[in-house]
């Protein structure tokens, strides 16, 4: 029986689009959009700031550096953070799920995007517990942060249900005994709801 409901953050309950980010650093630093998506996907300063060994300035500092980024901290900020929209359909489904099921946020996040993000969609104020990469030192897919999110469930792993976008990080999640399943819609996410008897009827 499902008890708890646990939810990435990035790509399912926020959309996230870096086009127009990566576009002000290129015009902001004299490199190529290219070059700067690639340089964000590899950034050892990035899952750094994202694990929590880095505070906010350090990694602009350092990302300024590596770039040669012309903007000062509080504009990196808007630009680092103007990527997220809400998706609605989740967000209504999530305010109905809270009635019945305990809910974990398990996310490689950051303390800049997820300070944004906890003032702009309170709707990840409704979970009971948060497992962030930037606090607990680890990030996905390294099983540690899984464990962290199943010592917050207080119950078996087959108790708990699992959505991520990623497919590797389901895979982890399913070799711990969980039951996982890639987000790529919001009708796919209801009918998996369905499969584990978390939902019994059309929303």
């Amino acid at each position: 029986m499902i008890k708890v409901i646990i939810f990435d953050l990035g790509n399912v309950i926020v959309k996230v689009d870096k086009t127009e980010q990566f576009k002000s650093f290129s015009v902001n630093s004299d490199n190529t959009v290219s070059y700067i998506k690639e340089y964000f996907e590899n950034s050892y300063w990035r899952k750094a700031f994202e694990m929590g060994e880095l505070k906010p300035k350090e990694f602009f500092e350092k990302t300024a550096k590596e770039l040669n980024l012309k903007m000062d901290f509080d504009n990196f900020k808007k630009v680092w953070c103007n990527i997220f929209t809400l998706n609605k359909d989740i967000e209504n489904l999530i305010k109905d799920l809270k009635k019945r099921f305990r809910l974990i946020l398990l996310s490689n996040t950051d303390e800049v995007h997820f300070a944004y993000i906890r003032e702009k969609f309170k709707i990840v104020n409704a979970f009971d517990e948060q497992v962030l990469s930037y606090k607990v030192g680890h990030r996905k897919p390294n099983p540690l942060i899984f464990l962290q999110a199943l010592k917050k469930a207080n119950t078996l792993p087959f108790n708990c249900v699992y959505f991520d976008d990623i497919p590797e990080f389901i895979y982890i999640a399913r070799l711990m005994g969980v039951r996982a399943f890639q987000y790529k819609n919001f009708e796919r996410l209801v009918e998996d709801l369905r499969k584990v008897k978390v939902l019994t009827k059309s929303l």
